[in-house]
């Protein structure tokens, strides 16, 4: 193990345990449409070079992983999607599990975090990720970090997705006029998107469904 408490870069070695991670947390999910299974050949990919690993450890566990993705196959080029150029420096922050016993305790907010520095620390200029609008803690937490929803589309054979992207060359700019949409419309959503809105912050509605604000960055 890498680390017996706290957060710590992984290596090849913690292969095993980061697949094994990665099983049980989206089995106690149990909706592939709301997250992604990889394979172990994924992990051992971003470990071998394609990117890197951050884990959480409690008491010498391994409880929590986010993945940096730095190599992106084209499949997973979203350059054009967000309007960059092919000279534009991107990465994906490519999934986070946490064991659901260590849910609620913040380890998927401080990957984020850690993450977002490794690309800064790396020259990087922008990130993105992709969440399923069902998947409300990844999404929530991602727009919380900076980030904002430029997409939704289907990926992952169909599944629907959030696009989120941030400038790591800029500060979040505040939200100007703008209109509160339901997370889960995603047709009102689609719309709004492609009037060329964004999706800057959200918030809990009246019923305590959450709700995304749809404008321009004033």
């Amino acid at each position: 193990m890498a680390a017996a408490e706290g957060y710590a870069e992984l290596s090849a070695s913690d292969l095993d345990d980061v697949y094994a991670l990665h099983l049980a947390a989206t089995a106690a999910v149990g909706r592939p449409d709301l997250i992604k299974p990889e394979s172990h050949d994924f992990f051992r990919g971003i470990l071998e070079g394609g990117g890197r690993i951050t884990g959480f450890f409690q008491d010498g566990r391994l409880v929590g992983y986010g993945v940096l993705q730095t190599e992106l196959p084209p499949s997973e080029d979203a350059r054009l999607l967000i309007g960059l150029s092919a000279g534009d420096s991107l990465a994906k922050l490519a999934g986070a599990g946490v064991l659901p016993e260590a849910w609620g305790a913040g380890i998927h907010d401080a990957l984020i975090d850690i993450r977002v520095e490794q690309a800064r620390r790396a020259g990087i200029g922008h990130l993105y990720a992709t969440a399923a609008p069902g998947n409300a803690r990844s999404w929530a937490n991602l727009v919380d970090a900076g980030f904002s929803v430029r997409l939704l589309f289907e990926k992952y054979g169909g599944h629907l997705r959030y696009l989120l992207h941030r400038d790591l060359g800029r500060p979040a700019a505040p939200a100007g006029e703008g209109v509160w949409c339901a997370a889960g419309d995603t047709q009102r959503q689609r719309e709004l998107l492609d009037a060329g809105l964004t999706g800057l912050r959200w918030r809990r509605g009246g019923d305590g469904a959450r709700e995304l604000f749809y404008g321009r960055p004033a």
